[in-house]
């Protein structure tokens, strides 16, 4: 292998670039500032872990502000889905609600009353045996089924 400079090679080793000595010496080398002033040096240390620490626990933190904001936005989006999906279910209920009404037969016969002109009844016993044992199959049925409470509206 033929060399073209003017510089020898050393094979095998790193060429170090030398500092002149009055930066070597200095007052700021690492390793005097360490021997001078231990208790400083590891002062700075300790603060610039701490400051990487709360670097990472800046990020770690911000990241699940983020997260948790995403999550809250999907909820809140969700959420108006289904608002506006049951009001649109009361309209439409209502709508039918009130298409039946006028179509409905019984209507016409129905009469607006008042609290006063009701008439309340004790309800008889259903399980009475001796009053079941006397009627029929039938007639038993039609009476429990009456007994049942009447839902009306939604």
């Amino acid at each position: 292998m033929v060399s073209h400079t003017l510089y020898e090679k050393k094979v095998g080793q790193f060429q170090k670039k030398k500092l002149p000595i009055v930066f070597s010496n200095s007052f700021f080398s690492s390793k005097n500032v360490q021997r001078k002033f231990p208790i400083h040096t590891a002062l700075h240390i300790v603060l610039d872990g701490a400051l990487v620490g709360v670097l990472i626990t800046v990020a770690i933190m911000s990241s699940v502000a983020l997260h948790s904001q995403y999550l809250w936005t999907k909820s809140y989006t969700k959420l108006e889905k289904t608002r506006d999906l049951n009001r649109r279910i009361l309209e439409s209920t209502s709508i039918l609600e009130g298409y039946l009404l006028k179509n409905q037969k019984l209507s016409r016969y129905l009469v607006p009353t008042k609290a006063e002109d009701l008439i309340y009844l004790e309800r008889p016993n259903p399980l009475n045996p001796k009053s079941l044992a006397k009627k029929t199959f039938k007639k038993r049925f039609l009476e429990r089924i009456s007994f049942f409470p009447v839902k009306s509206g939604y």
